[in-house]
């Protein structure tokens, strides 16, 4: 799925309906490389995102609160002085790649009313979002770009800003003769597929396919190898697609391949066909849901990829001295031979004369008896040989009494850290990631922080919430910390514990009221109640789960177990299908 220049030019012709004339009356940098424009006019308030990330620039119109830095950025110092105010007189595409121009009307040094632009530029890796003067001059840019990084185009503050290259590509908009797209596969060779987004601006490879499927010709041939009826049919599905993309209302589409999502289109899809799909009112309402649900994972992994490395380097850690401690363990038990030794040297000790290596005897612990050989060391009275035997059973069997806590201790650590890693799948907010690092703080697996960075003014999280056929509430932990605040806090006595066995997973309250009997719910909320408990859990791919509930009351904590650690009686089990969001 791609921001090509048909999503840029439908986006742009939204913007330009709904935000142009409009005044910029507050500047947000959520992200480094990110920034929300709030946009008044006349009663309506719109939210611009510009992202110049080099794996999702984009741009769009997004219904989502900002969570802002408490000290905002020099770039959005800049931001704000240049632009905070401005009226925004135009947004333009530049030869319709995906290159955002917004025509802002400010005030310069001296107060003289002046034009100024805030450019963003969707390449890849090399995006940046620009800010540029009156005179043309790059006032700032997310992304600083001197010789030593590039040594076609440089965009620092104080240069003359230059549009970037287009490679002499041609601008689709304006090939709408049938000679001219001709003439434009002159000396081409290789296939379709690769010449179509090589020869013009803005064409990705969905829409090079979408042409090719309403051409009914092979996107793998040469354009030389085309007989003719196929080339005028190829210019025929080009010349309609891009007519389309101008002149018709766009119809937004997310099509699903199951739960994800497969590809967007902005205008009508026929090769998707009967593929399952969502519409949308606008451009902007569709990126909108596609970034929240794909793009937002990506942001709070790449925020969690420092506590995801301590996590699993500690996983690794104590699972390795698990598997140690619960070898050391079944060594242990192997224990009883010694003491037997011991015994049988003693009984026999008026036979062993100093220097024997070996002795011969009955095993009376045996029925029948058997004879049995034993080891003795010859610089050894057959006294000490019995003892030292002794003192290896004894030894064995402290460490056994010994690594029965420290085993305990080590697979209840296992279970912690891989219940912090479900988390981190569960999270969907900037807060969730600080909750887990602040309990991990808290468990000593981390520092606490100095408190000298910058802090984000962020939105508190909640559990997740969800409704029974029957009305009934259902609350979900995304972590630990919720996981307790949830069962010992919010829940009443008599509500529904529910918890996938014996893995790492949520809470799952069912609230059902406080009485007694438990009339308020059925087992059909129940069972529901138990498929959410399995979804939320690290075994939610699997097709049944087995999960165990009981009334909040029977649920307890051990004092000093770690965030989320309980332990519950009176339990029923479900086995159960998880559901699928």
């Amino acid at each position: 799925m791609a921001f090509d220049g048909t999503t840029t030019y439908k986006v742009v012709e939204e913007l330009q309906e709904r935000t142009a004339g409009g005044k910029i009356d507050r500047i947000y940098q959520t992200e480094q490389d990110e920034v929300v424009l709030q946009i008044r006019r006349g009663r309506d308030v719109s939210r611009l995102l510009l992202s110049a990330h080099m794996d999702s620039a984009r741009f769009y119109l997004t219904e989502q609160k900002p969570e802002t830095p408490l000290e905002p950025p020099m770039f959005c110092m800049l931001f704000r002085k240049h632009f905070n105010s401005g009226r925004i007189l135009e947004y333009k595409q530049i030869g319709f790649d995906r290159i955002l121009e917004i025509h802002v009307q400010g005030y310069s040094e001296l107060g003289d009313p002046c034009e100024k632009r805030i450019i963003l530029e969707i390449m890849g890796r090399h995006s940046n979002l620009i800010l540029v003067d009156e005179n043309g001059k790059i006032i700032d840019c997310v992304h600083h770009v001197g010789q030593s990084m590039s040594s076609f185009r440089t965009v620092l503050p104080g240069l003359q800003y230059e549009e970037p290259s287009h490679n002499h590509r041609l601008d689709p908009r304006e090939t709408v003769e049938a000679e001219a797209f001709t003439a434009a596969w002159e000396g081409r060779s290789g296939s379709i597929r690769k010449n179509l987004f090589q020869i013009w601006n803005g064409i990705s490879p969905f829409t090079t396919a979408e042409i090719c499927f309403r051409a009914d010709v092979d996107e793998n041939k040469s354009y030389a190898d085309l007989d003719e009826a196929e080339k005028d049919r190829l210019f025929t599905a080009f010349y309609a697609y891009f007519h389309e993309t101008l002149r018709l209302r766009p119809d937004p589409r997310i099509f699903y391949d199951g739960d994800q999502a497969k590809e967007y289109c902005m205008v009508e899809s026929r090769m998707m066909g009967g593929a399952e799909y969502r519409s949308f009112a606008g451009p902007s309402e569709l990126l909108d849901a596609y970034y929240i649900r794909q793009d937002n994972k990506n942001r709070l992994r790449q925020k969690a990829q420092d506590l995801r490395h301590l996590v699993t380097g500690n996983l690794d850690r104590a699972e390795r001295k698990e598997e140690l401690q619960t070898r050391q363990m079944a060594e242990t038990k192997e224990r009883e031979p010694y003491r037997r030794a011991g015994d049988l040297i003693l009984a026999n000790i008026y036979r062993i004369q100093q220097g024997d290596t070996k002795l011969a005897a009955e095993d009376f612990y045996e029925d029948p008896p058997v004879t049995v050989e034993i080891d003795l060391d010859p610089n050894l009275t057959p006294s000490q040989n019995a003892q030292r035997n002794y003192k290896k059973y004894d030894k064995l069997k402290r460490t056994e009494e010994a690594l029965t806590t420290q085993l305990a201790e080590t697979r209840e650590e296992v279970a912690y850290l891989r219940s912090i890693l479900s988390a981190m799948e569960l999270a969907d907010c900037e807060k969730d990631i600080e909750d887990i690092r602040s309990e991990l703080a808290q468990t000593g697996y981390l520092r606490h922080s100095t408190g000298r960075g910058k802090k984000k003014n962020l939105q508190a999280s909640h559990p997740l919430s969800f409704e029974t056929s029957e009305h009934l509430r259902v609350l979900v932990g995304k972590n630990n910390m919720q996981n307790d605040l949830l069962t010992f806090k919010m829940a009443s006595p008599y509500d529904i514990w529910l918890h996938v066995r014996n893995v790492p997973g949520s809470h799952v309250i069912l609230f059902c009221g406080d009485r007694k009997l438990g009339l308020d719910y059925t087992d059909k909320s129940i069972q529901e109640a138990a498929q959410i408990a399995a979804a939320h859990s690290s075994v939610s791919s699997d097709s049944k789960v087995a999960v165990d509930y009981t009334q909040r009351r029977y649920v307890k904590k051990p004092s000093g177990a770690k965030p989320g650690f309980v332990i519950y009686t009176h339990q029923k089990t479900l086995v159960v299908e998880p559901l699928h969001f």
